[in-house]
């Protein structure tokens, strides 16, 4: 607005003619728009100042089709009131529903929400919506921006919020019957459920080294100390472990794409299984070849029965995209060095090929329970020895689970 730019001079003016004239009108004209000039600067700079705006969010986790409550909260903390504001807030598209308040957004699949009002001072207003849940995934919220000026209209005042919130949706879960796995003993029998084993990870001590003792159970600094080869002692457990490595690869090579409800139905089946596992009391952990939003590691939770360990195993699934970073056989020799006794994998794949199944054959071989839990339309060629297979497709399909089948 030009008079916004230009109101300075143009108060002058009108105050030198007034002078020069006579004009007491016109000099009076020149002091109420300087007047309204110096307001209205001051306003607008200070405007936005202590003015808090939040999302809340009771509840930021959901499965696949639950709605959450989400409310837009806006406050005014000083004496100083806001005229008008604007609010702009960005959120997934399709996520909000019936919603008229929305524009465009610069973020791909992304709107703006749109809210105006005004705030007198230490006033506060909010917006309820709901926020729906129509797909797995790692929703981010945000970010937002203020737009306000002074009461005039003659000069606007804009920041941006970086502040971010997000949403996890879970996959879709099922029961084992449903899949067609059997509820008992899903996964063969239980290798010495009735034994002790060591826990690796909790060490009790050290002792003199023994013929036969595996070269990871060196411990290689006491060594150096003492001068003779020394061993780890661990604390005894009697819980089973349970590894569930995830194949996140739909199709031959990771450049061809992926199949989006493959994809879902892996998630799905890995998150049940996980869920099953945990309730029947193994400690649960889990593999994934893929990996956490905006991170460059495959995927990895070590097993364990604290509470949150089956959320902890969710929120990965929730937040897990197509990329693969690494074949599953690498993730799964990696950590197998790890593997306690006894210890029990599943391994959830669409594909299979003679890496993968080569490092399979090669856990089983250490003494270890491998099943794999295939979703594809077609048996595997690849020699899995004696490691049994389970193939769940025909089950998804019956749900109404998986759309697309691993190709051949």
């Amino acid at each position: 607005m030009w008079l916004a730019r230009y109101w300075p001079q143009i108060a002058i003016g009108f105050a030198l003619v007034g002078v020069a004239i006579g004009n007491g009108a016109m000099f009076g004209v020149g002091f109420a728009i300087a007047a309204a000039g110096l307001g209205a600067t001051y306003w607008k700079r200070h405007v936005l100042d202590n003015v808090r705006y939040e999302r809340f969010i009771p509840e930021n986790r959901a499965f696949a089709g639950e709605d959450l409550s989400l409310t837009l909260r806006l406050r005014n903390d000083k004496w100083l009131p806001v005229p008008w504001i604007e609010v702009r807030d960005a959120i997934p598209e399709n996520a909000i529903v019936d919603e008229l308040h929305l524009a465009p957004s610069s973020s791909p699949n992304y709107v703006n929400i749109v809210r105006s009002t005004h705030l007198s001072w230490f006033e506060r207003t909010s917006w309820p919506l709901t926020f729906h849940t129509a797909a797995r995934g790692y929703y981010r919220l945000g970010p937002s921006r203020l737009i306000s000026g002074d009461p005039f209209g003659f000069f606007r005042e804009e920041r941006d919020d970086e502040h971010l919130d997000s949403v996890l949706i879970y996959p879709k879960l099922y029961s084992l019957p449903e899949l067609g796995l059997p509820p008992e003993r899903p996964f063969g029998e239980l290798k010495g459920r009735e034994r002790i084993f060591e826990d690796p990870s909790r060490i009790a001590g050290l002792r003199d080294y023994r013929p036969g003792d595996p070269m990871r159970r060196i411990d290689w600094k006491a060594t150096a100390r003492s001068g003779e080869l020394r061993s780890r002692v661990y604390e005894p457990s009697s819980t089973q472990h349970l590894y569930i490595a995830m194949n996140v690869h739909t199709l031959r090579g990771s450049w061809e794409g992926y199949v989006p409800e493959l994809l879902e139905s892996l998630l799905s089946v890995t998150g049940s299984i996980a869920r099953h596992g945990f309730d029947t009391g193994y400690a649960v952990g889990l593999l994934a070849n893929g990996s956490y939003p905006e991170s460059d590691r495959p995927m990895r939770i070590p097993p364990g029965r604290h509470s949150d360990q089956l959320s902890r195993i969710l929120e990965a699934l929730a937040g897990i995209g197509p990329l693969t970073l690494t074949g599953l056989e690498n993730v799964i020799e990696k950590e197998a060095q790890r593997f306690p006794f006894g210890a029990t994998m599943v391994c959830v794949t669409a594909r299979m090929d003679e890496p993968l199944a080569a490092s399979l054959r090669r856990v089983s071989r250490a003494g270890h329970t491998v099943v794999v839990v295939s979703l594809a339309d077609h048996e595997f060629e690849e020699d899995l020895d004696k490691i049994r297979v389970e193939n769940v497709s025909e089950a998804l399909l019956a749900l109404g689970g998986k759309d697309g089948l691993a190709p051949a």
